[in-house]
This record gives structure tokens, sequence and C-alpha cells, in this order.
């Protein structure tokens, strides 16, 4: 209301000071802010919106970008409109603006678009918020008018996933390993492993009717397959991934690096399993590309946590699916906090698979600007424990080829 007490102190004072004074020509001073107070006072704020919005492109891989319009429409009133959404800082905005302000004329309907490009800068569901359009009276003679308009907006974010297929060369397998480039699938065994949805491609002989008609979803019995090499990865959730920053924290890097590893094995028939350390979460063991859209939902939205959960803890957690052929894969930033808990759940997979786990470091120290030192250091932590490691920096490809030839 700022506007308005100056507008009535300029009104009164002429009049009052051409009483004080005896100077009658100082009372018109007081026609113009009166006339332009009676004038503001034939208007009400703006009102009567509508908004359409647009976002040219919902799916998205880390670094792509897309357009936004919204198209606003002030049918009443006359004053200043504001109008904006909130991004969230996931999705950059590398052009344009999403927050505008407008003004609103007598009589004349206010029509205007605007547009913003963002970029997608984190894996994820992220969301931009509904529209909001505020009409404020030029004077504050009135309260605003407030409203919040269209559908939030999801734009789902990807990892960039590298074809595997294209960079890694045919390789002979090692004592206990398959040769990863060939799928080792396996015959299905008599033994139960779980009922699960019914996927393109499953035998019709496994649907189970009973739990079908139970449910009104098609479903299936699962069952385990001899001589199939399972991959159980166990993925660091907890805050100690957070080192990288909210863009490209190591647990950024740490999805980039599973999702293309996650699909090469798949495709060769190899079973894979995860478990979100920190969340207590987890995919059983699942053969079949078809399975992968399972993973990368589960992926994408797999957030960082404080958590006391240790690798031990995960392990005693998912000790009924770590029988038959399992290569169990830890995957976490190994540091002086904790490389004890490590070392444990180390041991505790080795002793309960009879396989030696694989250790995979995610390490971006270096590429943070903090140079070898910490890297060093990981490395002399790796040698210690003395269990096969892999090193995953931002650039995935080679941690993935490091990967492939100490598993294979």
């Amino acid at each position: 209301m700022n506007w308005l007490r100056w507008f009535i102190l300029f009104t009164f004072l002429p009049p009052i000071l051409s009483v004080m004074t005896g100077a009658v020509s100082l009372s018109y001073l007081a026609l113009l802010p009166t006339s332009v107070l009676a004038f503001a006072l034939l208007f009400e704020s703006p009102s009567g919106f509508s908004v359409e919005r647009k976002v040219e492109k919902t799916t998205l891989k880390v670094g792509e970008e897309t357009e936004v319009r919204v198209r606003l429409t002030v049918e009443h009133g006359t004053g200043i409109v504001l109008v904006g959404d909130v991004v969230s800082p996931a999705l950059e905005i590398v052009e344009g603006a999403n927050r505008h302000v407008f003004f609103k004329l007598p009589e004349k309907r206010l029509e205007v678009e605007y547009s913003y490009r963002i970029r997608a800068v984190k894996r994820g569901t992220h969301t931009i918020s509904p529209v909001e359009v505020e009409g404020r009276h030029f004077f504050e003679l009135e309260e605003p008018r407030y409203a919040l308009l269209s559908e939030k907006a999801e734009i789902t974010v990807s990892p960039r996933i590298v074809n595997i297929g294209r960079f890694v060369p045919n390789r002979k397998g090692k004592p206990g390993f398959p040769q990863i480039s060939r799928a080792k699938i396996g015959t299905p065994s008599t033994n139960f492993r779980e009922i699960r949805e019914y996927r393109p491609g499953d035998p019709i002989r496994t649907i189970n009717w009973k739990a079908t008609a139970r449910l009104g979803v098609p479903l299936v019995n699962e069952y385990e397959r001899e001589g199939t090499l399972t991959f159980m990865f166990y993925l660091d959730s907890s805050d100690s991934m957070a080192v990288g920053g909210f863009k490209e924290s190591a647990l950024e890097v740490a999805v980039s690096f599973m999702l293309p590893l996650v699909s090469y094995l798949l495709k060769r028939g190899y079973r894979v399993g995860v478990y979100a350390l920190g969340h207590g979460t987890m995919i059983t063991p699942v053969s079949g590309s078809d399975s992968f859209s399972a993973f990368t939902k589960f992926l994408l939205s797999l957030g960082m946590v404080p958590t006391e959960e240790s690798l031990s803890m995960a392990v005693e957690r998912s000790r009924k699916i770590l029988n038959g052929q399992v290569v169990p894969v830890v995957i976490t930033n190994l540091t002086h906090s904790n490389v004890g808990l490590v070392e444990l759940g180390l041991k505790k997979l080795l002793a309960m698979t009879g396989n030696v786990p694989v250790l995979v470091d995610i390490d971006i120290y270096d590429e943070l600007g903090a140079g070898k030192l910490v890297s060093l250091m990981k490395r002399s932590l790796r040698e210690d424990l003395g269990f096969p490691s892999v090193v995953v920096t931002k650039d995935v490809r080679e941690g993935i080829l490091k990967f492939l030839e100490v598993v294979s």
C-alpha cells in the first residue's frame, strides 16, 4: 500500500499548504494525483487467467535439452501480471527465463507467449511446478489475484548408456567364469524361486493360473536355472557417495556405470540382481533383456540416504538369493571411514558364496581438482583389502572394460 499512501499524501498536502500560506494556487497541485487516484479506482486487479504450457520432450538423457513454451491470457482488470514456474535444480535453464512481468491495459485482453530451454544435468524424474500467475493493482488498492494453473510437468532423465558391445573385445574365460561375451542361459530346474508378473516370451506352461485369477494380472512361476552365472551388485547409496556435488556425485557415476553393464549382462543371458545399500531395497536376480526396464526404474529413482546399514547387514538380508554361481560385486566410494565395514562385508560375501567378490571403487577426486593424493590413498586402501578391484571415473567406459577383464 506504499503507492496509495504517497498519492493520498500528495492529494491532501497542497490544500493544506494553501490554507496555511493563503496561496490558493497551491490547491491546484492536488488535481494531478487526485485524477490519477480516481482513475485507478475505476479498475480492478488483473484476473481471468488461463495458461497453456507445452514441454517439447519429457524423456531425456543427461546433457540433452528441451523447450518449454507458455501461453498466458488475462481477460479482466488493469495492472501488473507476474507469471512463472519453479524448475527442478536438476533441469538447468540454458536459454530464456521462466519468470516474466507483463502489463495489463484497460479494456484489452492480454495475450502473451514466452519460452525457455532447459538442459538435463542429473538422472531421475524431475518436475516443473504448475504455472503461478499473480495480478497486482497498479496502486495496490486491492489484494493481489493469485492462481496456480496447469499441471506439474514431469521429465524423466536417464544417464547416457554407452554401447558396450562396440568396444568390448572377445575374451577367453578364466577358470570359474564363463566367457563374458557368450551367454550362459542354463535350463530351468525344479527349484521354485518366485511368482512374478508375466513378461513377453515366458512359456505358457509357467503361468500360475490360480494366482492370475486371484489378482487379475498374468503371473508366472519362476524356477532357478541350472548353471547360470549370477551377478549380484551391492550399490552403496549412503551419504559417502555424495562426493562430487549434486549434479555429478559418486552415486551418479555409479549409476552410469551400472546401467550399460546390467544391459550387457542381461542380453547375454546372465542373471543380475542389485541391492541398494542404505535403502534396504533390491531387485532379486533375474535374466532376460526384457528385465532391463525394472533396473532402469529402480536406479533412476535411487537417491542418497544417511544410513547405518553396513555391507554385512545388507549381505545378511540378501542371504536367500546368494546361492548357486554368484559373483558378488560391491560398488562404493572407498575411504578411511568405511574401509573397515567394507572389508567385513567382502569377507562375509566370500564365506557365503565361495566366490571372490569384486570391489568397484568410484574415484572422481582427481577430476574434482583434489589432486592425485586422494586417489593414491584410495589405491593403498584397495591393495590392503586384497580383493579384486576396479576403479571407475567419470569416463565409465574404462571402468566397464576393466570390470569385464576381472570377471572373465
